[in-house]
């Protein structure tokens, strides 16, 4: 669990190493729409250079974990890759899912790099964004706050590492100026 002595600085650079083993591409960049905290292509990672530590690591983390979807399924590709405003419970759903899934990996991403105590904390940033993202998906507007309408989509599956398959990261030809939402 983080604390207030977590060294997510540290984290993040050994994270960062074993991204780039990967063969994925990370920039830190401030050229993103300022709505948004992270963007990427399938081979290149962006997030903002404005945030602190652990917000990177947790943008990086999560950002891993949809490179990866993208790169071993095309579904999740397409799924991934539209911004959905007012979805059927259908869709949400599959929307939910897909973000577990980027943040299981994004768990075994931090098990790759023998961090074990930062399962909580990911667990809690995954839900916390979640919850965010699902009151945004069925509204179309950003609110910094847990609502009533977020808690009406449950979604409470438990994290587990999910191993990173081989795979060859390929850009898309565009980027959607932003993927990752700032709710701040």
């Amino acid at each position: 669990m983080a604390g207030k002595k977590t060294d997510f600085e540290g984290i993040l650079h050994k994270c960062e190493a074993e991204v780039k083993e990967l063969g994925l591409i990370i920039h830190y960049t401030h050229n993103l729409d300022h709505f948004f905290k992270g963007d990427l292509d399938g081979k290149r990672i962006f997030i903002g250079d404005h945030l602190d530590a652990e917000d990177k690591l947790f943008n990086l983390l999560h950002l891993t974990g949809h490179s990866i979807q993208w790169n071993i399924n095309e579904l999740l590709r397409n799924l991934g890759s539209t911004l959905y405003r007012h979805p059927d419970d259908k869709l949400l759903l599959k929307l939910q899912t897909y973000e577990w899934q980027a943040n299981c990996y994004a768990l075994g991403l931090l098990h790759k790099v023998k961090v074990y105590e930062l399962d909580k904390w990911l667990t809690d940033k995954y839900v916390e964004d979640m919850l965010y993202l699902t009151y945004f998906y069925k509204t179309g507007k950003k609110l910094k706050r847990i609502t009533k309408i977020a808690k009406e989509y449950p979604f409470n599956r438990e994290l587990k590492p999910k191993r990173i398959p081989a795979f060859t990261p390929t850009a898309a030809h565009k980027t959607r100026n932003g993927l990752v939402i700032s709710f701040n």
